[in-house]
């Protein structure tokens, strides 16, 4: 894909670039690297650089989430790619207000259960 005459590669090296890219920085980089000097498309570089990296505390159906959505990238002309971007961005919020919910709930577990167990041992101390 190239809208605006800017090629996947240099896009996604241009947000690699980013300083408020954070974790995504080194996987949008490694993908450009992979699709320039393995010649591989969008989707399986994508795909293979998700796979290889170790650093995203993401569950078994995000990754698949981010799999399609590597698979969409490229595809279509510019008009149909903002489309596609926009109802990905959709998604991803979707998965952050999940894993928001699910970090306040595991939190206040572990708060709860750290504070039951100091109790359970001084208990059993005295």
């Amino acid at each position: 894909m190239c809208g605006l005459g800017i090629p996947l590669t240099a896009a996604f090296e241009n947000i690699g670039k980013e300083t408020q890219s954070g974790v995504w920085s080194e996987i949008f980089l490694e993908c450009s690297r992979i699709m320039k000097e393995e010649h591989l498309s969008c989707g399986a570089a994508w795909r293979r650089v998700l796979s290889e990296n170790n650093s995203l505390p993401l569950e078994d159906s995000d990754y698949m989430d981010l799999y399609d959505f590597g698979e969409m990238l490229g595809k279509s002309d510019r008009f149909n790619q903002e489309e596609v971007l926009e109802l990905e961005k959709e998604k991803l919020s979707a998965l952050e207000s999940k894993a928001r919910e699910a970090l306040e709930v595991r939190g206040k577990l572990y708060r709860n259960l750290g504070a039951l167990t100091g109790a359970a041992v001084v208990i059993l101390l005295i």
